[in-house]
């Protein structure tokens, strides 16, 4: 029992002496300790206007088509700290499916990954902007002259248009494979 004692006494004081070590090393300041406080964060995308050109998308969606059958719903929400924007897409069947969006600063361009529940992945590794509209782009190196595009258009603060298109001719011709309306859900 004695001996229990004095290893509980000599470890209280093994630990007093390194607390009063850090203690003195630190000056037991204040402006110290907030030096040694965990930074947040990063916010490198927050002021960066280009990473925001897309924010037009953001909301929640009741989607139709051209002649106002209902396509589906979606909601797209601002993530990784302004970086990205991420669709969580339900068809009208019940299908799901999700992109992650994002402004790529070392090629200059935004770029989209899609995968939707049923396996099928789409990567949009370029884009351009046409005055407010987004097209993301897929080339297929198997067949140099084929392209997809996928154009993001606000029409007003309450509606957003995506037109996806294919061309075989090197984007001489487009054909429309789904043309889609966003209409911001009325809160």
């Amino acid at each position: 029992m004695r001996r229990l004692s004095v290893i509980l006494a000599a470890s209280l004081i093994v630990l007093a002496q390194e607390s009063s070590a850090q203690t003195s090393t630190s000056g037991n300041s204040t402006a110290s300790n907030k030096s040694q406080a965990p930074k947040g964060p990063p916010t490198v995308c927050v002021n960066d206007p280009e990473r925001h050109r897309f924010d037009f998308w953001i909301g929640e969606w009741d989607v139709t088509t051209p002649d106002g059958k209902r396509a589906g719903s979606s909601v797209i929400e601002s993530v990784s700290g302004g970086c990205a924007l991420l669709e969580n897409w339900t068809s009208r069947s019940g299908g799901r499916g999700k992109s992650l969006n994002g402004y790529n600063p070392s090629i200059k361009q935004w770029q989209q990954f899609w995968i939707g529940q049923d396996g099928q992945v789409s990567e949009y590794r370029s884009s351009q902007f046409d005055g407010t509209s987004l097209a993301f782009f897929i080339k297929d190196d198997a067949k140099p002259l084929a392209l997809h595009r996928l154009t993001f258009s606000p029409i007003d603060a309450q509606t957003v248009r995506q037109h996806s298109e294919n061309s075989e001719d090197g984007g001489k011709t487009w054909k429309t494979e789904y043309d889609l309306y966003y209409h911001r859900k009325q809160k």
